[in-house]
């Protein structure tokens, strides 16, 4: 059993995996999801209860999966990280960091002072220029989810970006394809990451997510939004169920969705002079049936979910987790818990 555990701290559950590496690949080592008792945790401060029945939480689905890692990995919220792809003229390793403190004056909305900087090499030219991947966040927003941890009784080993995370995901299971998309599609927002030869060259959050599309069934067919999320489920893009009522209620949502990833597309064409060749959706909207082909028709690009464990042994597994269904709610968590595994 591995000593570290992911953690993805979504806004609608909580989410754990560990894995390990044997002589034969990945195995699977646990795997479980609780519901997050306060998705707002971090507004409410350490004054408000929301961090202890977060702990809690965690602490819960820890004995439920009968494990005692000593560290976890987490990544903040997409949309609280502020990244960017910055070149650099040639300098030391020293420097780099100066450097990129003088650049995110021009792309960090915060005060300097109050936020971490970290960054990855992505190439060296042959003159010794630098493109690095810029990432900041604020240093409040990362002692919340230290503070957090101390509480669960666990050494944060990182915190991360979650583009930095699902990378790892994409790099173990997409091989065949180099320059892609991955849109990540949580509860309320939904993420682009674009990687290239298994590099992040940039993440956008779009503010489109699976609650957009269950609400405007529930408000389009008068239904509450459970009875909404079931229709969802069961039927979403397909034209030839219901009448296409549910495709009809879902698509002005869709359509701006769609929009965000054709510009992403434009951006990813523009600055890596060649198209995207695939479309990878993960996240917990990624299965919504007829998504994938609708996408495909609209943007012209091939479209496939991902299967974080298409290439891990999960036998040792007795959960009811459908992992060719459900799978793909779990790319963040597998790809904090192969952070420490080479």
């Amino acid at each position: 059993m591995s000593n570290l555990i992911g953690v993805d701290i979504g806004v609608g559950s909580i989410k754990i995996v560990s894995v390990s590496k044997m002589a034969t690949g990945y195995s699977l080592e646990a795997i479980g999801e609780t519901k997050n008792p306060k998705s707002d945790w971090v507004k409410e401060g350490s004054k408000g209860k929301g961090m202890q029945e977060v702990a809690n939480a965690i602490k819960s689905l820890l004995n439920d999966l009968k494990i005692k890692p000593k560290q976890a990995v987490v990544s903040l919220p997409e949309d609280e990280v502020v990244s960017r792809l910055i070149r650099l003229p040639p300098l030391k390793d020293g420097e780099i960091m100066d450097a990129l403190r003088f650049e995110a004056e021009t792309f960090v909305p915060f005060p300097l002072n109050e936020v971490s900087i970290d960054y990855e090499e992505i190439e060296k030219d042959d003159a010794g220029r630098l493109t690095v991947f810029a990432i900041a966040a604020r240093n409040d927003l990362i002692a919340s989810y230290v503070k957090l941890f101390k509480m669960v009784g666990l050494e944060l080993a990182a915190i991360e970006s979650p583009a930095i995370s699902m990378r790892r995901t994409v790099n173990l299971t997409v091989s065949d394809k180099a320059a892609l998309l991955l849109i990540d599609m949580g509860e309320k927002y939904s993420d682009i990451i674009s990687i290239n030869s298994g590099n992040i060259y940039f993440t956008r959050a779009m503010s489109v997510g699976g609650e957009s599309l269950t609400r405007a069934i529930s408000i389009n067919l008068g239904l509450d939004m459970a009875s909404a999320e079931e229709y969802k489920k069961a039927y979403g893009m397909k034209e030839m169920e219901l009448e296409g009522k549910i495709k009809s209620a879902i698509l002005p949502v869709f359509a701006n969705m769609a929009e965000e990833i054709r510009r992403a597309l434009a951006s990813f064409r523009e600055e890596q002079g060649k198209p995207v060749e695939l479309l990878v959706l993960s996240g917990g909207g990624a299965n919504m049936p007829g998504l994938a082909e609708e996408l495909t028709k609209i943007l012209g690009v091939e479209v496939q979910v991902i299967q974080p464990f298409i290439k891990m042994d999960t036998s040792k597994i007795t959960v009811p987790i459908d992992f060719n269904s459900d799978g793909c709610r779990y790319c963040l968590a597998v790809g904090l818990a192969l952070r420490e595994i080479p």
